[in-house]
């Protein structure tokens, strides 16, 4: 599950050239075992952190008229239980500028 949590932006406002935001996402693993919310919250870092040899992200993430900048880890809660049903929280800060018209 995906959520998004709030943008800040500074410089200019944001969409005009040369802004930039700081968007961050939170997501969700949930599964019946500790086991597969764990494979999916590996999975979900992979598809949001890993880069290729020439420093590119192999998942790319298209933001028009601006560029992806950054990709952090913020904050990682782990594993939780409740119910039976486990889930895995990631926070994920993405950094975006927009290009020069």
């Amino acid at each position: 599950m995906l959520y998004p949590l709030g943008v800040t932006t500074s410089g200019p406002p944001f969409g005009a050239a040369d802004a930039d935001a700081r968007v961050l996402l939170q997501v969700t693993s949930v599964a019946t075992t500790a086991e597969q919310a764990e494979w999916m919250a590996d999975k979900v870092r992979a598809a949001v952190l890993n880069r290729r040899t020439d420093g590119s992200y192999e998942a790319d993430i298209t933001v028009p008229g601006g560029v992806v900048m950054q990709r952090v880890l913020d904050k990682e809660e782990g594993l939780t239980v409740a119910g039976g049903i486990y889930s895995y929280v990631q926070r994920y800060v993405i950094e975006v500028t927009m290009f020069n018209s």
